[in-house]
């Protein structure tokens, strides 16, 4: 059987996210600047991340950019 393993991503959102709705992206760390929203952290699996990117689509952010963090990049 194989094993999925957790996996660090950074998704970059236009717009801010409501800071009421931040508890949403619970296993993420949350950065908002003036004109956007950076989100980074340990994806659990594949099925979180498109739940993470469904739940900024139900918020009308634009998604900017989502890539895989290596073990070495700075967060």
């Amino acid at each position: 059987m194989t094993r999925v393993l957790a996996k660090a991503f950074e998704i970059h959102v236009r717009g801010t996210i409501p800071a009421d709705l931040l508890s949403d992206f619970e296993y993420l760390e949350v950065e908002v600047m003036c004109t956007k929203t950076v989100l980074r952290g340990v994806v659990p699996d594949q099925a979180a991340l498109y739940g993470v990117l469904l739940r900024l689509q139900s918020l009308g952010l634009e998604l900017m950019e989502v890539r895989q963090l290596r073990a070495e990049d700075p967060e």
